[in-house]
């Protein structure tokens, strides 16, 4: 028999699912890519996410995590765009192998 995914497992999935999506324009930032491309990949991302977000909803998997969802689309945005500037992992390795 074939068991159906409880609501838990929805609920890991599709914010894992979301997570992915977010993380897409983040590592593009860590790799230098260019920047009018990481804006159109953080764009196509939060709108991506603000639809899973909304699909969520409706289908009443999310309702405790939306401001945290919420919260990470705002950060992957603000990143994407340039206003913030998100810590780098090549500069923070090499700070930690300096020590």
């Amino acid at each position: 028999m074939s068991e159906k995914p409880g609501f838990l497992g929805k609920k890991v999935r599709l914010f894992l699912l979301i997570l992915i999506v977010l993380l897409v324009p983040v590592v593009m930032d860590q790799t230098g890519v260019d920047r009018e491309t990481i804006r159109w990949a953080g764009r196509i991302a939060a709108g991506l996410t603000v639809l899973l977000t909304v699909y969520g909803l409706f289908a009443k998997v999310f309702r405790t995590v939306i401001f945290v969802i919420l919260g990470l689309v705002a950060l992957v945005v603000l990143v994407s765009e340039g206003t913030l500037e998100a810590p780098r992992l090549t500069k923070w390795s090499a700070e930690r192998a300096a020590k």
